[in-house]
């Protein structure tokens, strides 16, 4: 049986920024509004319609496959001269399911523009928040596997297991001059960080009114400019966490987290002012409630 889906969404979107002076020596009222106190005014406007399709076939109950194509967009922010993120996604897949078994395989394509880059206090180097920067032609692509079972499916212990891998290769189609936030860049450049390999295992014990579960995830090193130099790089890492819960009552339950169980240590970001860790060790417990 055939699934078609087709869309179409149109956005109009007006942005405006109006700084007033409020530097020391340059303004005698910094909470003046006043025209005469004006600093800058910046404006962006954008329009775009978005279509997108989505196709499902089902072969049998239990095997499918599906594919999609769909316009992406991102509005700039209300910086001068940037233009928005467009790209056009393609995904085709097959899915997978009988009782306590689940599985997916997926293959995607990113075909982009302008790939949009804005600088805000976590991300970008040596600009101002609120910035972007146009990262013109790039293409991302790859494939994600995800598999899910409960390993135990007639015992009195349930044990649910699940792993998803993901797979990504993303590179700059075009040469840029040097920007503040993407670097200066060659195509078949890295975009800065994607990582190429993702893994995350999970498996737990449920009961009939507890369950405890221990997750361990994988995210490969990754560059942080298109450069990929000395110093522009990330750690690849593995996190291990453990959780539990106890059901005291319909509406009560206790709960427990410890976090990167065994205390890695990676740098997990290199902007904006120099190499960023992961977080550390991190132990949380609680009572919720539920009505």
């Amino acid at each position: 049986m055939w699934t078609v889906a087709p869309g179409i969404r149109f956005e109009s979107i007006e942005q405006k920024r109006t700084r007033y002076e409020i530097r020391d020596g340059l303004t005698l009222d910094p909470a003046s509004r006043e025209a005469d106190n004006l600093r800058d005014v910046r404006k962006n406007d954008t329009q775009v319609w978005l279509p997108g399709l989505g196709i499902a076939y089902d072969f049998t109950e239990e095997l499918s496959a599906f594919g999609g194509i769909h316009k992406g967009f991102s509005a700039p922010s209300n910086a001068p001269n940037v233009d928005a993120e467009e790209a056009l996604n393609y995904e085709l897949g097959l899915r997978f399911e009988r009782d306590a078994l689940k599985a997916e395989l997926a293959f995607f394509y990113s075909d982009y523009d302008n790939l949009l880059g804005e600088c805000t206090a976590s991300s970008g180097s040596d600009c101002e928040i609120g910035d972007a920067f146009n990262g013109d032609a790039a293409t991302v692509q790859g494939v994600e596997f995800l598999l899910a079972s409960n390993l135990n499916p007639r015992g009195r212990l349930s044990v649910p297991f699940d792993i998803s891998y993901t797979y990504i290769n993303g590179e700059f189609d075009t040469d840029i001059a040097d920007t503040d936030f993407f670097g200066d860049v060659s195509a078949g450049d890295p975009v800065p960080y994607l990582p190429d390999h993702q893994l995350t295992l999970t498996v737990g014990l449920e009961g009939i009114r507890w369950d405890a579960f221990v997750s361990a995830n994988y995210v490969d090193a990754v560059c942080t400019r298109a450069a990929c130099g000395v110093f522009e790089k990330t750690d690849d890492s593995i996190v291990v966490d453990v959780a539990g819960r106890y059901r005291i009552s319909d509406g009560a339950e206790v709960f427990a987290r410890v976090e990167n169980l065994f205390g890695a240590e990676d740098i997990v970001a290199r902007q904006p002012y120099g190499a960023r860790p992961n977080k550390d060790v991190t132990a949380s417990m609680g009572i919720r409630f539920s009505f």
